[in-house]
């Protein structure tokens, strides 16, 4: 696939002369490929992304005056090089509607750039103002042989036609060297951006020239002498998703070259090149090339005769899914976040942390699982050969964050502190089921939309409250555990023991904490305790003490 964006406008006669003559409205139509490797990455975000920001550095710097509309390919078939659609007609500047109809294209089909500079061309040759055409590439033409003839048959035609050309991510020489000719045919000019930040600057510098500003072409004046770009190398590889899907332009593709071994399989590596398009000089004999494209993994055997060039087109049989994460009244944000695909049987695929994932899967049935933190949801869909779809996924997750108070006046629990969440019991049950447990003085979950039950401790003492987590959210508990710091010692002891000094009706005190040894410190709830020490393991003494929230005792015991 190839990613396109097009703008179609007409420069305003008084820039040439702006005293004498009258401001003349433009006609402008931005036309945004939508094909499938608009869900390629560049630096961690989408191409179809960087897009749509670039579609908004070009509404910015636009005259207001200056009509506008929107033209997509690409949103809604698969192989398919005549869906060209005009979304937005052409008429006073909305940036609300092209904005809104951007963000709505679900890119997935093929790249017809001659088609589309064609059309365009038709709907404006009713304007008597000049047209001018950004363009925007990241590779070659895959529907029409020849779009730079095409191009220079528009601008003989008279229709005031002139193509100024971004090749964004273009690393295909044979896709460079074609976008430049469109440009260098129609008197454009050719700007070149690796990037999303370099694809905001070039749209910045062809928006000027669109509006009659002078600005400098990064293509060679003339177009250079017809010879193959990869002369002396005699093994050329594509790769595409589907039978029907553009060759693939993204630079993420792996290729490797291997002697096979004895059951003709990869065996002695060769050579690892990475690139859109594979062009190397190759060693002859028979050799297994292995391509790579996030989780695709295809060997093909191939034979290389040193008199002449090898060439092969590998068909993937993958496709692109990206993901999308929606918290119900609030955000997924950007940490804590895992997307793993498996398969039905719950078999690991690949797994990712991003905000927004993009992957590229073999064909077939999968489950995609989304969580944060203890939050978790899953759906399962199919992926068919050359598809470009996006998965959305609702999270209900809200953030949960719990700390604790000896008292209510304080101070709080800064160290030693357990803090365990629980989901609600049920009629027959003491407790419900385990959720998670962390031992931070401010401990934070993210959790599932619901109830829960907090147990939060520290030493002996323990409170239990119950909390309700709304997804997007965030919820703050101090839980109070009405206790105190006991630091007992008893010189020459075996052992400390501490009993509630409440008997109960049997008679007997319930035991709180042992110490093995002649000191203690524990966190007990606010009573009456018993200090039992023991020498040489036989009991020694008894001493009653009490426990005041919030407050530390320190005792010797006889």
């Amino acid at each position: 696939m190839r990613s396109l964006l097009i703008m179609a406008a007409c420069a305003a006669a008084w820039l040439a002369t702006p005293v004498l003559a009258q401001s003349r409205a433009a006609d402008a139509i931005l036309i945004l490929d939508a094909s499938g490797s608009m869900w390629g990455q560049v630096e961690g975000q989408t191409k179809i992304v960087a897009a749509r920001k670039a579609v908004d550095t070009i509404l910015a710097r636009w005259k207001p005056a200056d009509r506008l509309g929107l033209m997509a390919y690409g949103h809604r078939a698969n192989g398919e090089c005549r869906d060209i659609e005009l979304v937005v007609p052409v008429g006073p500047i909305d940036a609300g509607a092209v904005r809104g109809a951007v963000q709505r294209l679900n890119p997935r089909g093929k790249t017809p750039i001659a088609a589309s500079l064609r059309e365009a061309a038709g709907i404006l040759k009713h304007t008597e103002n000049k047209s001018t055409v950004i363009l925007v590439s990241d590779g070659i033409e895959t529907c029409d042989p020849d779009p730079c003839a095409v191009a220079a048959e528009l601008k003989k035609a008279g229709v005031g036609f002139t193509a100024h050309v971004v090749g964004f991510d273009v690393t295909d020489p044979l896709a460079k060297t074609q976008l430049q000719c469109i440009a260098r045919a129609t008197g454009g000019v050719y700007l070149d951006a690796r990037n999303a930040a370099g694809l905001d600057g070039a749209m910045t510098r062809v928006a000027q020239a669109a509006q009659g500003q002078k600005v400098a072409s990064e293509a060679p004046a003339a177009a250079p002498r017809a010879r193959d770009p990869f002369e002396g190398r005699n093994l050329r590889a594509t790769a595409r998703l589907a039978e029907n899907s553009d060759p693939l332009t993204d630079p993420r593709l792996v290729w490797t070259l291997f002697r096979p071994d004895a059951e003709a399989k990869a065996g002695e590596h060769v050579q690892t090149e990475y690139a859109a398009r594979l062009a190397i000089a190759a060693p002859a004999g028979d050799h297994i090339l292995r391509v790579e494209y996030g989780s695709v993994t295809r060997d093909v055997p191939v034979m290389i005769d040193p008199g002449r060039p090898t060439t092969l087109d590998l068909v993937l049989d993958a496709g692109f899914a990206t993901a999308e994460g929606r918290v119900p009244n609030g955000s997924l944000g950007d940490r804590g976040i895992v997307w793993e695909f498996t398969s039905p049987a719950g078999d690991h695929v690949v797994t990712s942390y991003d905000p927004v994932p993009a992957f590229i899967l073999p064909a077939g049935a999968y489950l995609l699982n989304l969580s944060k933190g203890y939050a978790r949801t899953q759906r399962s869909f199919t992926l068919a050969a050359g598809d470009s779809i996006n998965l959305p996924l609702d999270l209900p997750v809200g953030r949960l964050s719990v700390d604790a108070a000896y008292a209510a006046s304080g101070p709080k629990v800064s160290q030693g502190l357990t803090v365990e969440i629980y989901q609600p019991a049920g009629e027959q049950e003491e407790r419900g089921a385990f959720v998670a447990t962390h031992y931070d003085p401010l401990s934070v979950f993210d959790l599932a939309a619901g109830p829960y039950e907090i147990v939060v401790g520290a030493g002996e003492a323990r409170r239990s409250v119950k909390v309700e987590i709304a997804s997007g959210r965030n919820e703050r508990r101090t839980v109070t555990l009405d206790a105190g710091v006991v630091a007992l010692s008893a010189p020459g002891a075996s052992r400390i023991e501490i009993e509630e000094a409440q008997r109960s009706i049997e008679g007997a005190r319930r035991h709180v904490h042992t110490a093995h040894e002649a000191r203690m410190q524990t966190v007990l709830a606010a009573g009456d305790y018993i200090a039992i020490v023991f020498m040489d393991g036989e009991k020694h003494s008894e001493t009653p003490i009490t426990v005041i929230g919030g407050q530390r005792l320190e005792w010797e015991l006889k």
